[in-house]
């Protein structure tokens, strides 16, 4: 579906999802704040066994009536170093999706940046990455990249807490910035 026709819908319970080959993260939006949210994480000692968990877990929330909603957010995929742990995502997203969609619920991919730049987290400007430089002085550039990335979580968790929702995960917070997004730029709202 093209996001001109998305825009079209009339929705007003947006759900948005971070998924990953360990967890669940949720968000729905409705009546311009969130409503429910939550991680439920999968179980298994390999991803096998974490995809079955990953499919009754999120069969049981669609039961419970927690994940419907007018269209789902997800997170796109971001790019893996690993072919091998891009194939074991695909497994549990699919798993997921599969539990979630019915012929009525529309899907979106939404990519990190645009849903952390509405927010007001954007990427770090050099000057900002210069300031963490000189902050922290002689760390290796793994490090630095550590440090940005963790000062970034630290700002969707603010905006998840200015929101009212009480969580300390990085994973919900993510989900909240994800159904935010789509609630306001795609819901046709």
């Amino acid at each position: 579906m093209s996001l001109a026709k998305l825009k079209l819908v009339k929705a007003k319970r947006v759900l948005g999802v971070d998924a990953s080959t360990n967890s669940i993260a949720f968000c729905i939006f409705e009546h311009d704040q969130p409503v429910s949210y939550g991680e439920v994480k999968f179980e298994g000692s390999d991803v096998y066994e974490r995809v079955l968990d990953a499919k009754r877990k999120t069969n049981a929330l669609e039961q419970q009536g927690i994940l419907k909603a007018d269209f789902m957010a997800i997170e796109a995929g971001v790019v893996v170093k690993s072919t091998h742990v891009g194939i074991k995502m695909a497994y549990v997203f699919g798993a997921i999706m599969a539990e979630i969609l019915d012929d009525n619920m529309r899907v979106l991919e939404v990519h990190p940046i645009s849903w952390q730049s509405a927010i007001g987290n954007k990427n770090f400007t050099k000057a900002e990455k210069e300031a963490v430089r000189l902050e922290f002085p002689n760390k290796s550039d793994n490090w630095y990249k550590a440090k940005i990335r963790d000062i970034r979580k630290n700002r969707t968790l603010q905006f998840a807490h200015s929101l009212g929702v009480k969580t300390d995960s990085d994973n919900v917070a993510d989900a909240v910035g994800i159904a935010h997004y789509a609630y306001h730029n795609l819901a046709g709202m």
